[in-house]
């Protein structure tokens, strides 16, 4: 299970990595300023489409961000998510769409 305030934590550790302040992170994302510096003086959890552009702006992928956790992970399913990391985006979107199928259908 992640730790409270994971994300939080994590934005910091990447903004540090890349040489980034609030303001730089806020550049380089396009997410507002007041809306990161909301965040982390309240420490709230970004919504997911935040997340993705901060991950986009530090050139990871959102599975990247949460890999710290991959031990919880199977094997099996560290396996997956290290294939669908090396997919294109339209592969991506398919591989979702299958998967979204196969569950519905289950």
């Amino acid at each position: 299970m992640f730790e409270e305030n994971f994300c939080i934590k994590r934005i910091k550790e990447l903004m540090e990595k890349n040489g980034y302040n609030t303001y730089r992170l806020a550049k380089q994302s396009g997410i507002s300023l007041s809306t990161l510096s909301s965040m982390f003086e309240h420490n709230t959890e970004p919504r997911i489409e935040t997340l993705e552009k901060i991950c986009s702006a530090c050139n990871i992928s959102v599975a990247q961000f949460f890999e710290r956790s991959s031990r919880d992970l199977s094997k099996e399913q560290d396996e997956i998510l290290k294939i669908f990391d090396s997919l294109s985006r339209k592969h991506k979107d398919m591989a979702r769409s299958y998967l979204l199928f196969l569950s519905e259908n289950e």
